[in-house]
């Protein structure tokens, strides 16, 4: 598993869960995102290392309806709240985790999306606005699952990811000491919204429990070494198998 010696894991997921945020506030965050991110026209933000055909994605808005202070509760590795809000777990982990890759350097580009809760507003705009940008991507990794363990193969019923890939990238997480398996129970996420256009498409366990309620919870031990393993995953060996239809009318 790689090994992080700088990123403190802790404090960075502390200092993004200050507050809820709602729609429309994600722009609070901006102090915490890397230097030399940009802006796309829908205010996603996005950064990119290297060469490489590996989107990563999370989403800055948490499921709350106005911007509250989060008094958090810190038992150990768990961080909680005290009840009388979220915690913002969702995505704030998905957050933190890219956050450690691109500390890390791991090629890619990296896309913190707007109004995931509202219904994917920010991804839907960036691949209506840019579609052939999008489709030089051969897989979408979404940071944005519950618990642990799972390669999400499907979003609503439909299959957004191969087998070949979901059973390579469980041959990867082994290979860092974490057990990942192909689960086809996803809900919904930014990645399923380039199913149209990237080929592989999926979500993965983040270390978040309870998610969208008062009782969320992070295990920040168990998302420090999701991130870790993360970094040292091979993503552009991964194969692209899935077919795309031959419709695009979810772009237009």
């Amino acid at each position: 598993m790689h090994k992080n010696t700088t990123f403190d894991f802790k404090n960075t997921f502390l200092n993004l869960t200050q507050y809820t945020v709602p729609y429309g506030y994600e722009s609070t965050l901006e102090s915490y995102l890397p230097a030399g991110v940009q802006q796309d026209d829908f205010g996603n933000y996005f950064l990119r290392i290297g060469e490489s055909t590996t989107l990563f994605t999370s989403h800055l808005d948490t499921a709350s309806h106005s911007r509250e202070k989060v008094n958090h509760v810190v038992q150990g590795n768990i961080i909680c709240t005290d009840g009388s809000t979220i915690l913002g777990g969702d995505n704030k982990a998905g957050v933190t985790i890219l956050l450690y890759l691109i500390s890390q350097g791991v090629p890619g580009t990296y896309y913190f999306f707007r109004g995931e809760e509202q219904g994917c507003l920010g991804s839907r705009d960036a691949l209506q606005n840019d579609p052939r940008f999008f489709s030089q991507f051969k897989r979408a990794i979404a940071f944005d699952r519950k618990k642990t363990g799972s390669i999400i193969t499907h979003q609503r019923f439909e299959r957004t990811c191969s087998d070949a890939f979901a059973d390579a990238l469980s041959l990867e997480f082994a290979d860092q000491g974490m057990i990942y398996q192909a689960d086809p129970t996803g809900v919904y996420t930014d990645t399923a919204v380039f199913v149209d256009v990237i080929p592989e498409c999926t979500n993965l366990s983040s270390g978040v429990w309870n998610e969208h309620s008062t009782k969320e919870y992070v295990d920040i031990q168990i998302l420090e070494e999701i991130a870790s393993a993360a970094a040292g995953i091979n993503w552009e060996s991964l194969p692209a198998n899935r077919i795309i239809p031959p419709n695009y009318s979810r772009v237009a």
